[in-house]
């Protein structure tokens, strides 16, 4: 399984975000429709064949770096039930 994007409605500091993991795909959330689409500057292979795709978080102090890691590993710890709207 590879994570590829978050949408966060509301978690601590984080609202109404999404957030691309992939390196291969562009995603984009609004008024309630998901739109995905090939990045044109993707290299296949570009870590060699036993890397799929690497992704870095940045973000200035309090920006929600941590707060963003939380929330993935809280999601799969409680299962996908405990954040459907």
């Amino acid at each position: 399984m590879e994570l590829l994007y978050i949408w966060i409605k509301d978690w601590k500091n984080i609202k109404e975000q999404g957030f691309n993991l992939s390196s291969e795909w562009h995603f984009h959330y609004e008024s309630g429709n998901l739109n995905i689409t090939r990045r044109k500057d993707y290299i296949p292979h570009f870590f060699g064949t036993s890397i799929s795709n690497v992704t870095i978080i940045v973000g200035e102090n309090g920006s929600g770096k941590s707060n963003l890691v939380e929330f993935i590993g809280t999601c799969f710890k409680m299962g996908t039930e405990s954040w459907k709207d």
